[in-house]
């Protein structure tokens, strides 16, 4: 009678478990984890791929991630709500979901146990991510499981930010992660020790007139497209006084120099350019694709960075801007294929909501020609820019009498490419240090 009950109990549990959806799953409540029933007839051979369905029936848009045992690579975005979506995979591979476009992991709030499935190998397989999935309440988790290694050969200090949100019950005995977990605390200014602005009232206008007219700067052969002055090219333009600076140096790079910085956005891997989205408690900025952009972006860190070349640019623009580096955001390398296209935007938020403030200036270089297209637009200016290998524009963000209020003017676009393919870099400088506050954490950035 006792063996009858004991039967009759685990079914029930296979049925109503709150991790499964479907009677195909066979759920573990010591782990949290989800796997298919395994009757013989209903199994597919080792190493032949199957499709597991995946149904989200949670209120978030979620990511569904295959559990590499690092980080885990997204395969499936699901609306929620019944969202639903097909895996190809193979037996034994494993998955885990997390709110769409960060890495927070969506929990049984019952048990405290994040959502994960084992592929079993059934020919219809299925994996429902239940209706009361949410994120932990304990917002100190180790995400991942390398997270424990990655504590223990120095990981917490090299990439403090990361690994608090990501790793926080690893470093919390380094870091007092715990606390730190709240971007409030971690990101205040006392917090990083902040120091004074790169601009000041003034030093806009002083800068762009220095470009302009300081011998020392021709040698980068600078045309002056827009200024205060109505001053175009050394001559009257056809500007109205008081339009914002717009200038290009068109020999500012060297053709290694462009083609380094190709060959560094392909190391690193061209990715379909994403929107900021919302910022959780935790300090992360979700990242949205985008039908308004449509272009491939690579970011140029570590081995990119390091080439010589790429080196010897960052450099020159830190010189003729006299701002230093540490308040530039890494090279974005953009690649734009036909028809491809980034609509009218600006690139300042128009908020000091961050610790390095405001972008201030962009400082936008032109890594190939295009036959025809791709121009940059200053929408509010009837101003537009022919790329053109080894140019630099820039262009600033904010105002000359305020740098900490953004130009509404500086509105513009990437034309869609007609003919021929468009690559270019930009470094986005702002008016406070970037890389400290990068490196705790609080740009919305946790690449």
């Amino acid at each position: 009678m006792k063996i009858l009950y004991l039967l009759a109990f685990v079914i029930v549990a296979i049925l109503h478990h709150p991790y499964c959806g479907v009677q195909a799953q066979i759920c573990d409540s010591n782990d949290g984890t989800c796997s298919s029933d395994d009757s013989a007839e209903s199994k597919i051979p080792p190493n032949q791929p199957l499709a597991l369905k995946v149904i989200n029936k949670s209120m978030y848009r979620v990511d569904v991630h295959y559990d590499d045992g690092r980080f885990g690579n997204m395969v499936v975005t699901l609306e929620p709500k019944d969202g639903d979506g097909t895996v190809n995979t193979f037996l034994g591979h494993s998955f885990f979901v997390t709110r769409h476009g960060v890495k927070e992991g969506l929990f049984d709030p019952e048990t405290d146990k994040q959502h994960k499935y084992t592929v079993i190998g059934n020919k219809e397989e299925s994996w429902v991510i239940s209706e009361n999935a949410a994120p932990s309440t304990n917002k100190c988790q180790d995400r991942f499981s390398i997270c424990e290694d990655y504590s223990k050969n120095g990981g917490c200090w090299s990439s403090p930010g990361w690994m608090i949100v990501h790793c926080c019950k690893s470093c919390d005995e380094d870091l007092d992660a715990s606390r730190l977990l709240d971007a409030k605390v971690r990101c205040s200014k006392e917090f990083l020790n902040v120091t004074g602005p790169a601009w000041e009232q003034g030093d806009l206008n002083t800068l762009f007139t220095s470009w302009a007219t300081d011998p020392k700067f021709q040698q980068f052969e600078p045309v002056v497209l827009s200024s205060p002055n109505g001053v175009v090219d050394g001559k009257p333009g056809d500007k109205k006084t008081g339009d914002p600076w717009v200038l290009t140096f068109d020999k500012f790079l060297t053709p290694e120099e462009a083609d380094a910085l190709v060959r560094g956005g392909e190391h690193v891997g061209f990715e379909r350019s994403t929107n900021q989205g919302a910022v959780n408690e935790l300090g992360e900025q979700e990242r949205l694709v985008s039908t308004t952009r449509t272009s491939s972006n690579a970011w140029c860190v570590n081995d990119c960075e390091n080439q010589p070349e790429v080196r010897a640019v960052s450099s020159r623009i830190e010189d003729v801007t006299g701002i230093d580096q540490t308040n530039y955001e890494s090279f974005q390398i953009l690649n734009y294929g036909i028809n491809e296209f980034y609509r009218m935007h600006h690139d300042s938020s128009g908020s000091e909501n961050v610790p390095p403030g405001n972008r201030i200036l962009t400082f936008f270089l032109y890594l190939s020609d295009v036959e025809e297209g791709g121009e940059t637009k200053f929408n509010k200016l009837n101003l537009g820019v022919k790329p053109k290998k080894g140019r630099a524009l820039i262009w600033p963000s904010v105002k000359d009498d305020d740098p900490h209020t953004w130009d509404p003017r500086m509105y513009h676009e990437a034309m869609p490419v007609i003919k021929g393919k468009k690559y270019a870099a930009n470094h986005w400088i702002h008016l406070y240090d970037y890389v400290g506050p990068n490196q705790w954490g609080c740009t919305g950035s946790f690449s």
